[in-house]
């Protein structure tokens, strides 16, 4: 499920990009492996075109797992109101996978927009700050959360048990 999730904020141009990028690299490895097979005159180039073929696709798919994980990074930004350009430039130049690490160590909460005043609102926030109007979160209106108290809801002063009520 989370793969899922993942998925569906990378920007669908860049996971075109990125499977676009993994038959680019299987169809060079396979090229490479067969006409390598050729040159070195190896007895059965298939063998060499099925071995470019793998490292076609394990060079291919780092680096298309990199390049979804440049626009997660990027289409997340943007969800949370951060540069997007800064951030997706620093995930991608700082070695070692440290650019992605202080990314997701210092990006702020995702916002929404008040239906009243149209100001920005955090999500876990229950009231807008600016116009006071309460914010209803998805997992409250779908009916996720279990209240405390599941007795109706009476109307008017408690019943005495022993008192005549006034004509």
């Amino acid at each position: 499920m989370r793969l899922h999730r993942f998925f569906n904020v990378v920007p669908r141009a860049v996971r075109i990009a990125a499977c676009a990028i993994v038959c680019c690299a299987v169809l060079i490895g396979v090229v490479v492996g067969i006409t390598q097979g050729r040159v070195q005159n190896a007895p059965p180039p298939a063998l060499g075109g099925l071995f470019g073929m793998g490292m076609g696709l394990l060079a291919g798919t780092f680096a298309a797992l990199w390049i979804l994980c440049l626009g997660y990074v990027y289409a997340d930004a943007r969800r949370r109101a951060m540069p997007t350009v800064l951030w997706t430039l620093l995930a991608a130049l700082v070695p070692n996978l440290l650019g992605f690490l202080f990314y997701f160590a210092l990006r702020k909460p995702i916002l929404s927009q008040c239906s009243r005043c149209g100001r920005v609102v955090e999500v876990g926030q229950r009231f807008c700050p600016s116009c006071g109007l309460e914010q209803f979160s998805s997992a409250e209106s779908s009916g996720q959360f279990a209240y405390a108290s599941t007795a109706p809801v009476t109307q008017g002063p408690p019943a005495d048990s022993g008192a005549e009520t006034p004509h």
